[in-house]
């Protein structure tokens, strides 16, 4: 084997390795989400198996090149299969319906079962490439020779995979691309063997298959894919649904009438406040439907980190958007705008039931609160339990309120299931200390300052 042939191979292996990792971590974001949890899980079961990969593979000392083959002709497959949407969402739903009913549990069976072997046979290329060049420098010197080329064959996968790959032709030619560089691995280690032939002709074939079941049913069932999400409208005349990531992000009648919930926000800005000429921010655009049956004179700026929404909103779900769009991350956009807002409308969800854990903080509610006018109003939609019966649902409710002392709550359905919860948060910034004089049976003035709260008098 050529010197230049060896490096282009664990160029190539570097660039799968990490691409895999990134597609694994885009793959399952709208299945389970982004979390650290998730993240970290992900980056440590890879970790750990590319050690016990590179361990294994530093144990052969013979059949080099015939042992290379076989890992790039098995990487291919399961980078093909095993990272198909198609593939990851059966596998999800069935573990998770008929095995296992915790999610992190299903989150490492995957991991375990599907990614842990890729990786690990990926992980035995580089001490086995060290082995094939010609002794004529030190283990030191091939070996960083072969490291530096790995690791710049890392970096160009982690950057365009998500920058360049993703972004401009979608998730599934991604995989594909990459089990094409895992193909073009083994025709480079071929011969002109009738074994090799038969293996190249065979993945040739596989090369349809996967082609298939991830391009032409991507195509099928997504208007488009990319770093942040996979769009789906469902169009069944009278009422037009878009998903983004799996989850029921916006719909539309033909009037014009929104999700419950969203309906419930209109019916508060619209008809109880009875707002005019007013600014409003919505943190997460979805299908931009708060506004779609009128803004009712008023100014509304949507925000959303993924900049395609607008285009694919436009072309397939809602083609007369009614206010502004920007692209940004919500607390980049909060921390550095300096434009206040009288209402800020607070919708943010990464895929089905899951708001990303960075937008649950106080610190965030701190910011929509600075980003507010006097007298200004924050609406934030979260999903979580009405009966505050565990304790996401009771923390969530507890971050909110230690930011907006006085808000009104209302549920979409009051029971111990997942439920929308809109918050109302009056903000009073001339308050900094609230007042929290309570009724006692000693000192109890609730007569009077419900006669006051009734004719809007003030009494001393």
């Amino acid at each position: 084997m050529s010197k230049s042939l060896l490096l282009l191979i664990v160029l190539i292996e570097g660039f799968i390795t990490i691409s895999a990792e990134i597609l694994t971590l885009r793959q399952l974001a709208p299945i389970i989400g982004n979390s650290i949890v998730v993240t970290s899980l992900i980056i440590g079961v890879f970790l750990l198996f590319l050690a016990y990969g590179y361990r294994r593979g530093g144990q052969y000392t013979e059949n080099y090149t015939k042992i290379l083959k076989k890992n790039f002709t098995f990487a291919s497959m399961g980078l093909g299969v095993g990272l198909s949407y198609s593939f990851v969402d059966l596998f999800f739903y069935f573990f998770k319906n008929y095995l296992f009913s915790n999610v992190l549990v299903v989150l490492c069976s995957y991991l375990l079962l599907v990614i842990a072997p890729l990786v690990y046979i990926l992980g035995q290329t580089i001490p086995i490439t060290m082995n094939l060049p010609k002794q004529e420098s030190t283990v030191g010197a091939i070996g960083g020779k072969i490291l530096h080329l790995n690791t710049i064959g890392s970096f160009l996968g982690a950057v365009l995979t998500s920058l360049v790959l993703m972004y401009y032709w979608g998730v599934a030619w991604t995989v594909f691309i990459n089990c094409i560089l895992s193909i073009i691995l083994v025709i480079l280690l071929s011969s002109k063997s009738k074994i090799d032939r038969l293996r190249i002709v065979g993945l040739c074939c596989m090369c349809v298959l996967i082609y298939e079941l991830n391009i032409t049913l991507e195509n099928q069932i997504f208007v488009k894919t990319n770093t942040y999400a996979n769009y789906r409208v469902i169009d069944n005349q009278e009422t037009k649904t878009l998903q983004i990531n799996g989850s029921q992000s916006s719909s539309l009648t033909l009037d014009k009438q929104g999700l419950p919930y969203i309906e419930l926000i209109k019916r508060i800005l619209f008809n109880d406040l009875k707002l005019k000429h007013k600014d409003i921010l919505v943190l997460g655009a979805g299908g931009f439907t708060l506004s779609a049956g009128g803004e009712n004179d008023n100014r509304f700026v949507y925000l959303d980190i993924d900049k395609d929404i607008e285009g694919i909103v436009k072309k397939h779900f809602l083609a007369d958007i009614k206010g502004k769009f920007t692209a940004d991350d919500a607390r980049s956009f909060l921390n550095e705008n300096s434009h206040a807002f009288d209402v800020i409308v607070s919708d943010v969800y990464s895929n089905h039931l899951a708001i990303p854990p960075q937008l649950l903080t106080r610190e965030y509610f701190q910011q929509i609160k600075a980003g507010l006018r006097e007298h200004g109003v924050a609406i934030i939609n979260i999903l979580a339990r009405p009966t505050l019966e565990d304790t996401y649902s009771w923390r969530i409710d507890n971050t909110i309120r230690s930011v907006f002392q006085h808000c009104m709550v209302m549920p979409l359905q009051y029971s111990s299931n997942i439920s929308n919860i809109i918050y109302v948060c009056k903000v009073d910034k001339n308050k900094i200390n609230s007042n929290y004089t309570v009724y006692s049976d000693n000192i109890n003035k609730a007569a009077l300052d419900f006669f006051n709260a009734i004719t809007n008098k003030k009494i001393p």
